[in-house]
């Protein structure tokens, strides 16, 4: 289907490629636009901010009909989280009263400017395809042209335009975000990234736990097990010559 003139509607640090091709590439923390492009994508660029980032990346996948498949991939930000916001985006939209997306771990998922409609068009016409915190530009050239090779239909709607109204304190605001991705301040809600910071470190506490239990568990099998062997082959080591005893006698 042909694209909107102007597309990609929203501005961005992004990189365009072949407008018609199946697949939209978020990068998240990583920036690896030109590779992305070069692999296929139609568009391709990081994704900072769990509140503008997003509105500006869902608005610009709805605005053409070509693309059916987004592959999140690179390393995720921390505080903002927008990989799991954009997964929860998608799999449970946005609450319409607070305009907040619903199971999203970041700071301030808030998307002001994307109607209920708009977010039910994002999640009827793509897929995606989650490889957060991957970085291997072979893996992900690979999935990209997966996506491609399926060839999927035009999705059958006209191309949703979204008008964002975003004012200079807007742009102000996510620029201070973005600096607070890469450097670790900003005018975000601290309070509220340090106890993100604490749930994710609790997260990875209990996975560790969790791992160091199951390994335990295989040691004390493998442990129990080798004592068994040991005891076994000294009772029928013990059989054998008792046997061999009486037979000698």
């Amino acid at each position: 289907m042909e694209v909107v003139q102007g597309w990609p509607l929203e501005t961005g640090d992004y990189d365009v490629g072949d407008s018609s091709s199946p697949v939209a590439v978020v990068s998240l923390g990583s920036k690896m636009n030109e590779e992305l492009v070069n692999a296929g994508a139609a568009i391709a660029g990081p994704l900072h901010t769990e509140n503008l980032g997003i509105e500006k990346f869902v608005a610009n996948v709805i605005s053409n009909s070509n693309i059916r498949y987004v592959v999140i991939c690179g390393s995720e930000v921390q505080g903002h989280i927008t990989g799991k916001t954009v997964e929860a985006l998608y799999e449970n939209g946005i609450d319409s009263d607070k305009k907040s997306i619903i199971g999203s771990p970041g700071a301030i998922p808030f998307v002001e400017n994307l109607s209920v409609e708009a977010v039910e068009r994002f999640q009827r016409q793509v897929s995606l395809i989650s490889m957060i915190d991957n970085e291997n530009l072979d893996e992900i050239s690979a999935k990209i042209q997966e996506c491609i090779d399926e060839d999927p239909e035009v999705f059958p709607e006209e191309p949703m335009v979204v008008e964002l109204s975003e004012s200079e304190e807007d742009e102000e605001i996510e620029e201070d975000e973005v600096e607070y991705s890469s450097q670790g301040t900003g005018n975000v809600d601290s309070s509220a990234l340090r106890l993100l910071e604490i749930e994710d470190r609790i997260r990875l506490m209990n996975n560790e736990v969790k791992e160091i239990g199951s390994l335990e568990k295989i040691n004390s099998g493998y442990y129990a097990g080798k004592i068994e062997g040991i005891v076994l082959g000294f009772i029928l080591t013990l059989i054998l010559l008792i046997v061999i005893m009486i037979g000698w006698v």
